[in-house]
């Protein structure tokens, strides 16, 4: 199955379980996108755009401040 994605904006999409074998995904903003059991035998990831979505990484940094913001009241009592 030879897929071109190439470029393209690909964000938060989910390709659980698809055969992508030779897919081209170079160029692609893939942040957020869900490759889980997905087939990517000979699929080309150049230059690609990668991790997670900004409000992601928003979420998991206030979490963490808050979490040791709390751990940081343990160990000051």
């Amino acid at each position: 199955m030879l897929s071109d994605f190439s470029g393209q904006n690909l964000r938060g999409r989910s390709f659980k379980g698809q055969n992508l074998t030779g897919a081209n995904f170079n160029h692609a903003d893939l942040r957020g996108v869900d490759f889980t059991n997905a087939l990517l035998k000979g699929a080309t990831f150049s230059h690609a755009r990668s991790g997670l979505q900004y409000y992601w990484v928003i979420i998991l940094l206030g979490f963490s401040l808050l979490l040791s913001e709390d751990i940081s009241q343990v160990f000051l009592y």
